[in-house]
């Protein structure tokens, strides 16, 4: 009787106020609701009960007018995709014409294009992971809002990526730099490093040499005796001889171009500070 009585009242303020009131005569807006404790130490519950579903009914819901209001209570059923791409976790949600947004009860506000890490290891509350996917599997308003940024073709692919600020040479979205470098030659200083070498050449002091091919020295225009063991002759003769004359002391010059081996194997230097791996993510909306 109770429940007929409060929807006869309801029919009665429709209609006469253009208002209704719940525990109220004098409405103030389109539907004014009374708690009926303000105040005291009653046990008696006052509030709102929104309705609640899980996400596979929220997902399944063939008709639902923009605005409308839900609380899911679980997650288990349905999946992250059509109305219900948003619905990752328990909590109030409302219809905004084409998908269910998550109502947020935080001070946090974002804008479109904002960058965050996170371990969130996938899309939520509006944020897409940054993976180099098409735009044109993002939902309707996530495309919208990409378009709006300047984004096409695919998002950007932060996948074991840095970010850094953008040169006035450089566009929204460059690419650069490199994991590992290794060194040139140009690279290396232009030094001399110190250090010394010992090289041995021959006995110092007074000594003969021998001829490096064949059996001997032709010596030509010689005076009688010849020079160093060769045949006698006269002046203008000939003669063979097997090893110079002996010289006083004296000095030899070595030039020859050495290369050092440097013990190295060519690998690459990691050009990556510590760091700890994270995703992540734009904003494009809920």
């Amino acid at each position: 009787m109770k429940k007929l009585y409060a929807t006869a009242l309801l029919l009665v303020g429709s209609l006469v106020f253009s208002q209704v009131g719940i525990n109220s005569i004098d409405p103030k807006a389109t539907l004014d609701i009374v708690a009926k404790n303000t105040t005291g130490t009653l046990t008696d519950t006052d509030g709102i009960l929104i309705p609640h579903v899980d996400r596979q009914r929220a997902q399944n819901m063939a008709t639902v007018a923009t605005s409308t209001m839900i609380y899911v209570n679980d997650i288990s059923t349905g999946t992250n995709s059509g109305k219900a791409i948003h619905i990752d976790e328990a909590g109030f949600y409302y219809f905004d014409g084409s998908v269910w947004q998550k109502l947020s009860f935080n001070n946090q506000s974002y804008s479109l294009g904002d960058i965050q890490y996170s371990a969130r290891t996938g899309d939520h509350e509006g944020w897409y992971l940054l993976d180099g996917r098409s735009i044109a599997s993002l939902p309707a308003n996530a495309q919208s809002a990409a378009a709006s940024l300047g984004l096409a073709g695919n998002l950007f692919d932060a996948t074991d990526k840095t970010l850094k600020a953008k040169s006035t040479a450089e566009s929204i979205g460059t690419v650069g730099g490199n994991d590992s470098f290794t060194i040139a030659q140009s690279n290396l200083p232009d030094i001399s490093l110190p250090g010394s070498a010992n090289i041995t050449i021959n006995s110092a002091g007074s000594h003969t040499h021998g001829p490096d091919k064949g059996s001997g020295f032709l010596i030509t225009g010689l005076p009688g005796g010849g020079y160093g063991g060769g045949s006698p002759g006269s002046w203008g003769g000939t003669g063979v001889a097997s090893t110079t004359a002996s010289a006083g002391a004296h000095t030899h010059t070595l030039s020859q171009a050495v290369t050092v081996a440097l013990g190295g194997s060519n690998q690459p230097i990691d050009n990556r500070s510590a760091y700890l791996a994270l995703n992540t993510f734009i904003y494009l909306g809920e």
